[in-house]
């Protein structure tokens, strides 16, 4: 059994291999031509082809289902149409037996997909953001935009925010329990210091009491309740571009802040769920590709309806998650719809294989 394990896992791996290399040459092309389009005289070619290169990994781990459901039916498709797979159910194996063979390997893949998701894909992914917005110079809030955040009746703004640097255009709100303005703060910079304490300076302070506002401008004010510096630094990350305990953190920030957080919990569901979606991705494509007396016209069928499928199922599943998000759909619900509707399509097909 351990040497039949050993085969089928290989046969598999070099079909995900196959998979992978010829997606990401084609993703890659794809990118690189789109991506050629912005290099300028600061924004070279050579940056263009890096920031190519660190962020392809986590597109690719994105596309992992596709990956799996080509890769699989590839492997068994060639066993079927070798007459290898007739020899193994030949040898005595039932079909339970052969599911429970595999378990392991797609155990591995799935453990495997989470780490990648959460320490190798978004290091890199921001390395190559990081490359492209220094040489772009855009590392950076865009023109128009703020950051808001709210402490119970504190509201929070940072008008210029820049990796690296300290905040400036500061704003502070306090209103009172029945929403009077009591305290507002400008300040032309903010020192970070530990916590989510912060030290303004240059600060223009005004206050309202029993009608009256009053204003002071000390050169320094110490906050509290403010983004720590850690929040600061993933608040000029995308989504891409964040592990899934990031994403979890993100989200939470957004929803205790009041702020929508749709988008970024969209993105933690799909993303903590997307290794199950490749197990089973990988179990329809046992339900399609292990077929008695598949031959050559067969196979080619084979993967041009698991190709074809994987395509659908990647579109269809980002059309959801949109609606999801225009809708105020719950999340997980959400994100955990396409997995059911490829579950269910994935045990009806291994039910009723042949063996």
């Amino acid at each position: 059994m351990r040497i039949l394990r050993g085969y089928l896992t290989r046969h598999m791996v070099a079909g995900w291999l196959m998979a992978t290399a010829i997606l990401a040459i084609l993703l890659m092309l794809v990118r690189l031509i789109d991506e050629l389009d912005r290099v300028t005289s600061r924004y070279t070619t050579t940056e263009a082809m890096l920031y190519v290169a660190f962020t392809l990994p986590q597109q690719l781990i994105m596309l992992a289902p596709v990956i799996v459901l080509i890769g699989t039916l590839t492997a068994f498709a060639r066993l079927e149409q070798a007459n290898e797979m007739t020899m193994v159910r030949g040898s005595g194996l039932d079909k339970s037996r052969f599911l429970r063979l595999l378990a392991v390997p797609f155990l591995v893949l799935a453990l495997t997909l989470w780490g990648a998701m959460e320490w190798v894909t978004p290091p890199l992914h921001q390395l190559g953001e990081e490359i492209r917005s220094d040489a772009r110079g855009n590392n950076s809030l865009e023109p128009g935009q703020s950051l808001w955040s709210r402490s119970d009746n504190t509201f929070f703004r940072v008008g210029r925010l820049k990796a690296g640097k300290p905040p400036r255009d500061i704003d502070i709100y306090v209103f009172a329990e029945d929403k009077q303005l009591l305290r507002a703060i400008h300040a032309v910079r903010a020192e970070p210091l530990g916590g989510r304490r912060w030290r303004l300076h240059k600060t223009l302070e005004r206050r309202w009491e029993g009608g009256v506002m009053t204003i002071r401008q000390p050169a320094e004010l110490t906050m509290d309740g403010l983004w720590s510096q850690d929040e600061l630094d993933r608040l000029l990350l995308s989504l891409d571009s964040m592990s899934t305990s990031v994403l979890r953190e993100y989200h939470g920030y957004l929803t205790r802040s009041g702020q929508a957080s749709e988008a970024p919990a969209m993105a933690f569901w799909n993303r903590l769920l997307l290794p199950l979606t490749t197990v089973t991705m990988g179990l329809l494509a046992l339900g399609l590709g292990v077929k008695p007396g598949s031959r050559r016209s067969g196979m080619g069928r084979q993967l041009a309806t698991g190709a074809l499928i994987g395509v659908l199922f990647y579109l269809g599943s980002q059309v959801v998650l949109a609606l999801g998000q225009i809708f105020h759909l719950p999340a997980p619900a959400t994100a955990a719809f396409p997995l059911a509707c490829i579950l269910a399509a994935a045990v009806l097909l291994v039910y009723r294989l042949r063996w």
